[in-house]
């Protein structure tokens, strides 16, 4: 079935007393009769690894071990999204035979020189991963996708975004919440392996293809490419020579990350108040200053 991986528990050692078992992805067969948890708990940082047992492929959940501080001279922090830039998660997807993961009712496909663009982003920068799903999806993605993923500084889910209490306006079913940069920089979790101070609007850049995540971050502090499609067969973006690589590439030895986005702007246009649903965007502003006061 081409490189897709089947996801089953791997065995299951004692725990220090206390300490809480991390859930693994479900396999196949658990998937058309599962609920997705609706309670979210802390995030996780994972490295992956396989074993054959029997017909199955045996992907196993492997914790970071606790890091020293990473922060080096000169590097930039990079904010890396998973959704659209490092796979394409297709709901109901039919035929999954070229998935990577099955995901319950979703098939994950990997983006093409996904490897070859994280180990080029970990020489470069210090990197991190921030998605807005649930704590267990995020786990099962990056375990699948993230090839050494002990190197990502963090490893963030919806838990840190902030909610808003309102709706996207693409979808008025889907919750819109935020990335707010400044919980990094203020290193709000104290595992983050820097210190206050670090990291800042001049040397911190998110990638994501969701503009407004960014509602209320400063300035050119973010880009938002194209999502990529499973179907885009010549999609090179991440690779040698590709758009987003050639990007960073220059992103990485400039002086000040605003001022090399706003001379360079790249993908989709952030929101401003040349946005047609601008009266919309500024009540969630609003709402969230109000609460952040």
């Amino acid at each position: 079935m081409g490189n897709r991986k089947t996801l089953s528990p791997g065995p299951q050692p004692e725990l220090p007393k206390g300490k809480r078992r991390k859930k693994q992805c479900l396999s196949t067969v658990e998937i058309a009769d599962s609920v997705e948890e609706k309670s979210p708990s802390h995030t996780l940082d994972a490295d992956s690894n396989t074993k054959n047992k029997g017909n199955n492929t045996v992907l196993e959940i492997i914790p970071v071990q606790e890091k020293s501080l990473t922060r080096s001279a000169g590097k930039k922090l990079l904010v890396l999204d998973l959704n659209g830039l490092l796979c394409d998660v297709v709901r109901g997807f039919q035929d999954p035979r070229d998935a990577h993961i099955i995901l319950r009712k979703s098939a994950v496909f990997k983006r093409p020189f996904c490897d070859d663009f994280l180990k080029f982003c970990y020489e470069r920068f210090v990197v991190g991963v921030w998605s807005s799903r649930l704590k267990e999806n995020v786990q099962c993605i990056v375990s699948g996708i993230v090839c050494d993923a002990q190197n990502l500084s963090f490893c963030w889910d919806i838990t840190r975004c902030t909610t808003t209490g309102y709706k996207t306006i693409e979808d008025k079913h889907k919750p819109l919440v935020l990335k707010e940069l400044k919980k990094l920089w203020n290193k709000e979790e104290a595992d983050l392996p820097w210190q206050v101070g670090d990291f800042s609007p001049t040397n911190t850049l998110l990638i994501d293809d969701s503009p407004y995540k960014a509602l209320c971050n400063p300035p050119y502090t973010a880009i938002f490419p194209r999502p990529y499609n499973k179907w885009d067969k010549d999609d090179n973006s991440l690779g040698p020579g590709g758009d987003l690589r050639v990007y960073l590439e220059g992103l990485s030895v400039a002086d000040d990350v605003q001022q090399y986005v706003r001379e360079r702007p790249f993908g989709k246009h952030p929101i401003t108040a040349a946005n047609p649903s601008w009266e919309y965007y500024k009540r969630i502003i609003s709402r969230v200053e109000r609460a952040n006061s």
